[in-house]
């Protein structure tokens, strides 16, 4: 089986094949129609025909009063209305009134008036009357039951459509009318109609199936424009974009809805690329240290102390890579949201409490007020674990950023239906542009570069927000301080 690939191909091809089904049906159905019409109205024609020239008789005898007003006497025997005399009388009045009118003879139709003992009255047959054989119309049972029927006969491979109709003279049975009319006409008609069907319909839809895929080679120019510019966007270059017809059509918002998918792939392949180079610079400093000081133990002999310090400088440096790598691992289980929480019912206050007892001694040793205010008992549901890494990672950014003589003030209480732990410090203060940065991972404002730390804890505590459904809140003046505000669900 030969598969065809191109879809314009196969549109144009199934839009062929429906208009074939559709127009062989159509004209087939049209062609019954027309036959079952024609057929009927030539069956009227005869019909109307033969109730014609029945009352163009009888009229003809009331007006000559061949028919006395007194009943024929009774027939006792045969099977006719009228006696053999009587019937002979008004045969002769009949051809006396064919003689002077001649309706028989300018009929249109073929036409006999045969009487019931299947005598020949009037026709205009002429040289065909031998040749055309009539059916016996006392064989015809419906012609019998009725009074009237239909027939085809053949003559000379000619059809003709016959029409027995049964005259009566006041009330009785007289003679029969036999109207034909051939169906050539009809039938070359019907013919070529046939001709039209089988020939010019496939023709007309060989056309239309050519006209079908010039339109859909036309109007799916666009999908073949955005398949070779989709073949020059790779992982290495990502900057080109499908071409748009803007006229938001279903193509125009599949190229859009794709060059938006692309933008996403762009920003996703840039926080890599990005987030590679970051880690790299991250472990190269550390690293550098650390193979430093290990060179330097190993180049010549060195006192014990000077072999002490050096793997102090080691294991700490160790231990921030340790920290680094953690901080890694929590965000890859952040985004792909596979953090574990372990829910409790948390008394929030306790929590702020422990955390603050931990930065009292380094805040005294740098020369900072730290105030805790706490008004309200507040209960939320949560893991102890993370929100305690939520609230060390604001501190410390508290702390590092608060020049000697500031202050820090923590606050947890209940406002508006909800826990709010508010931390605010005195110190240097961030400008709306970082602000707008804040939580991009290992973003460092350039104030903060010469601090410790890799850019990540803001990261971190957006992701444990977001797990608690907290609402995180950051405002800031440059010179001024910052305060950050955490709002929690009570439980």
């Amino acid at each position: 089986m030969i598969r065809v690939r191109s879809f314009k191909i196969r549109l144009a091809l199934w839009y062929a094949l429906i208009l074939l089904v559709f127009l062989l049906g159509f004209g087939f159905l049209m062609q019954a129609e027309l036959s079952r019409t024609l057929y009927r109205d030539v069956e009227h024609s005869l019909m109307l025909e033969s109730l014609s020239i029945q009352s163009a008789i009888i009229a003809h005898l009331e007006e000559r009063r061949a028919i006395p007003l007194s009943p024929p006497p009774k027939i006792e025997k045969g099977t006719f209305a009228f006696s053999p005399e009587y019937q002979s009388f008004l045969a002769r009045a009949i051809r006396h009134w064919e003689k002077q009118q001649k309706r028989i003879a300018r009929s249109l139709y073929l036409v006999r008036v045969v009487g019931l003992d299947h005598s020949v009255m009037l026709s205009n047959l002429g040289r065909w009357e031998r040749d055309i054989i009539f059916p016996d119309f006392e064989r015809d049972s419906v012609f019998m039951e009725t009074g009237n029927s239909f027939q085809t006969i053949h003559f000379q491979k000619r059809p003709i459509r016959l029409c027995y109709q049964l005259a009566r003279i006041e009330g009785r049975p007289f003679f029969v009318i036999q109207v034909a009319k051939p169906l050539d006409e009809i039938e070359a008609t019907l013919n070529r109609l046939t001709i039209i069907i089988a020939l010019i319909i496939p023709l007309g839809v060989m056309l239309a199936g050519w006209a079908g895929w010039f339109l859909a080679k036309r109007f799916l120019k666009p999908v073949d424009r955005m398949i070779h510019q989709s073949r020059t966007i790779t992982a290495a270059y990502l900057k080109g974009r499908l071409p748009r017809t803007f006229s938001l059509d279903e193509l125009d918002r599949l190229a859009e809805t794709l060059n938006e998918m692309i933008d996403r792939l762009e920003a996703s392949t840039q926080a890599v690329r990005e987030f590679s180079a970051n880690v790299s610079h991250e472990f190269k400093t550390p690293l550098a240290i650390i193979r430093g000081e290990i060179d330097l133990a190993l180049r010549r002999d060195r006192s014990q102390a000077d072999l002490h310090k050096a793997l102090r400088i080691i294991s700490e440096e160790t231990d921030g890579l340790t920290r680094l790598v953690n901080d890694l691992n929590f965000l890859v289980k952040s985004d792909a949201k596979q953090l574990t929480l372990q829910r409790r019912t948390l008394i929030l206050n306790q929590l702020i409490d422990s955390v603050v007892s931990l930065y009292r001694e380094r805040c005294q040793k740098e020369g900072i007020t730290l105030k805790y205010n706490q008004s309200d008992e507040v209960k939320i549901q949560g893991d102890d674990h993370h929100l305690k890494r939520l609230f060390i990672n604001l501190m410390d950014n508290a702390v590092k950023f608060t020049d000697v003589g500031g202050s820090i003030t923590i606050g947890c209480k209940i406002r508006d239906g909800a826990g709010v732990v508010r931390i605010e410090d005195t110190g240097i203060g961030i400008d709306p542009e970082t602000l707008s940065h804040l939580g991009t991972r290992f973003y460092r404002a350039d104030q903060a570069r010469a601090k410790e730390g890799a850019g990540l804890g803001l990261s971190i505590v957006h992701a444990i927000c977001d797990v608690h459904q907290a609402e995180l809140q950051i405002e800031s003046q440059v010179g001024k301080g910052t305060a950050v505000s955490v709002k929690f669900h009570l439980a």
